[in-house]
């Protein structure tokens, strides 16, 4: 499999941009990978995956995530590996932006961002009931919302 970046499906909602490379459809299922811009402010929900294993490549920038009761600051060159099931939040707490990779297997998840992306066509990320629609929309795709992140200490 070849994908070339005007191959790649945008993807772009609230404080992230980016682009999924390889889709559940090219891959007949077995895996996604995408490639992302964060800005400072974006935050995940406390979140599981039951089927998919999830993972985060960070190009550049620094990578927040919550994983294990704590959360641990990645910094470019770093990878982490979130189990199926394991609870879970990220984001970008310190750096103006990060750039990462992020894959999950099997494919599945990658249509929540398809989803995502046109929420963003039609309502802002300030808008007050965006947050219930996200929640909404990755409920759908293999995810199940456990709460606001968790503090950092």
């Amino acid at each position: 499999m070849i994908v070339r970046p005007a191959q790649a499906r945008p993807c772009k909602y609230g404080l992230l941009d980016g682009q999924i490379l390889v889709d559940g459809e090219r891959s007949a299922g077995a895996w996604w990978l995408g490639r992302f811009c964060e800005r400072r402010g974006f935050m995940t929900p406390l979140h599981l995956h039951p089927q998919t294993d999830e993972y985060f490549y960070v190009l550049d920038g620094v990578l927040s995530v919550f994983l294990d009761g704590q959360w641990h600051d990645l910094e470019a060159g770093s990878v982490a590996q979130i189990p199926r099931g394991t609870p879970h939040a990220q984001g970008i707490t310190s750096s103006p932006s990060t750039n990462f990779l992020g894959w999950g297997t099997p494919a599945g998840f990658d249509e929540a961002f398809r989803e995502l992306n046109e929420l963003a066509s039609r309502m802002s990320h300030t808008d007050r009931q965006w947050g219930a629609e996200v929640s909404r929309i990755i409920t759908r795709h293999d995810t199940k919302v456990l709460g606001p992140p968790p503090p950092r200490a």
